[in-house]
């Protein structure tokens, strides 16, 4: 079918390209820092595990060690008492606190900027083309500087992740609930 030249305006034709792009570039930032976020979220959750475990065994072990049911047998008295001293410096070698720090505060930049993807395909998208496409090049720069301090969860992480994402543990109730007769209409004006 041929245009109609009278009533084509290319400069429309291609901002409504532009407003497309931009909307489908924020979907998929808005999926990639959603999975990122909650991979980085099932990591933390082992990672503060892991902290109370290296906090607790020693003090565990330290008091097997001296526990008097066990004063007849040296060799387990040893082996605990060497666990007991041994996992303190291990616990401050790895220094878990401050990787905790950090995937916490990697995970809450990428839990915003899922949000604000998310805001600026829905209510950005109705402003002017020039303001919309600034909003989305700030979050561009935003997720950048995100990205660059590199956190790498394991690959188990992220399909528990995912596998929550799918179940609507993400979800907000609003975003399951059909639309009601004043949103289709005010979304077909």
């Amino acid at each position: 079918m041929a245009i109609d030249i009278r009533h084509f305006d290319p400069v429309i034709n291609v901002t409504d390209k532009l407003v497309e792009a931009l909307k489908d570039e924020c979907e998929r930032q808005f999926e990639n820092c959603r999975d990122t976020a909650v991979s980085n979220i099932v990591w933390l959750k082992v990672l503060r595990w892991t902290g109370i475990g290296f906090t607790v065994t020693p003090i565990v072990f330290g008091a097997l060690a001296t526990w008097k049911l066990l004063a007849d047998s040296t060799l387990w008295a040893a082996v605990f008492t060497l666990l007991a001293t041994v996992l303190p410096p291990v616990f401050k070698g790895i220094n878990i606190e401050q990787v905790i720090k950090d995937y916490e505060i990697h995970a809450g930049e990428f839990m915003n900027l899922r949000d604000r993807f998310r805001q600026a395909k829905l209510i950005g998208s109705q402003k002017p083309v020039a303001e919309f496409e600034a909003e989305v090049q700030a979050l561009m720069a935003r997720i950048e500087k995100a990205r660059a301090r590199v956190l790498a969860p394991p690959n188990w992480s992220f399909k528990i992740a995912r596998r929550q994402i799918e179940s609507g543990t993400y979800s907000h109730d609003h975003d399951l609930r059909p639309p009601s007769p004043a949103d289709t209409a005010a979304i077909t004006k």
